[in-house]
């Protein structure tokens, strides 16, 4: 039942995983002259790899059962954990903006205070269209957490799959 629910989450994981490698692509170049960007560009970057990695530990070592090396289990530690903060970071800002709503009210108001809306467009909807999209973020952050946690459980549950190079 564990290897189904952690199969289903890794195909649900790609989709995302492909719009932000798309958005890493796009967005390299811009952080670069915004540093502030980078962190963010980081963490997304590392979600991504964490996406494919683990897909590809599925398919090639869980299914395949082919070995992997040492160094891709690194690689799929690290991004766990960097994807591991970020699930937890996106939880609690969708938790808070779920139990307060006058918060994303308010952010909502001050922003259409100052864009140049070409089409009018009432805060209303704006509000409504940032709520669907902090349930979505919530549930895909409860998923990736998840299934993170899982990641490492079967990388020590399949250790035997990870050789050193040489061999």
């Amino acid at each position: 039942m564990k290897l189904t629910l952690y199969r289903i989450f890794s195909f649900l994981l790609i989709p995302m995983a492909i719009i932000f490698a798309i958005m890493v692509i796009f967005l390299i170049g811009t952080s670069f002259s915004n540093p502030s960007m980078l962190f963010p560009l980081f963490m997304i970057a590392c979600i991504a790899i964490y996406s494919f990695a683990a897909l590809r530990f599925l398919i090639k070592g869980i299914d395949g059962k082919k070995y992997l090396s040492r160094r891709f289990k690194d690689w799929l530690k690290v991004n766990a954990y960097v994807s591991i903060v970020f699930a937890v970071l996106m939880i609690s800002e969708c938790v808070i903006f779920i139990l307060h709503p006058s918060i994303m009210q308010q952010l909502v108001n001050e922003q259409m205070k100052t864009a140049k809306m070409p089409a009018p467009i009432s805060n209303e909807d704006i509000f409504r269209y940032l709520q669907v999209i902090t349930y979505f973020f919530l549930a895909y952050a409860i998923v990736l957490f998840v299934h993170v946690l899982m990641s490492l459980h079967y990388t020590k549950l399949y250790n035997y799959l990870f050789q050193n190079e040489e061999k």
